[in-house]
């Protein structure tokens, strides 16, 4: 039997990576441009890999951070470099 703290790990919610510890000691611009990069995601799933890059370029771009900032936020929660 599943308890109710097994059943909120499986599921995947909108706007979850911003319950992330990581997520939290980001500055606001920073935190703004993953929100952005999230939903531009969430609009062609089947595409994420070929289009990283260039959102993490454009979402930089528009909120005038830098993409190595981005780019560290997902290191250190996927432990995957980029």
């Amino acid at each position: 039997m599943l308890t109710l703290s097994q059943l909120k790990l499986t599921i995947k919610e909108k706007g979850e990576h911003k319950r992330s510890p990581n997520y939290k000691r980001l500055s606001p611009k920073v935190k703004k441009a993953i929100d952005d990069l999230f939903g531009m995601m969430a609009k062609q799933p089947q595409k994420v890999l070929t289009t990283f890059p260039k959102i993490v370029r454009d979402v930089s771009k528009k909120y005038r951070v830098q993409s190595k900032d981005i780019e560290t936020y997902f290191e250190k929660e996927t432990g995957l470099t980029i």
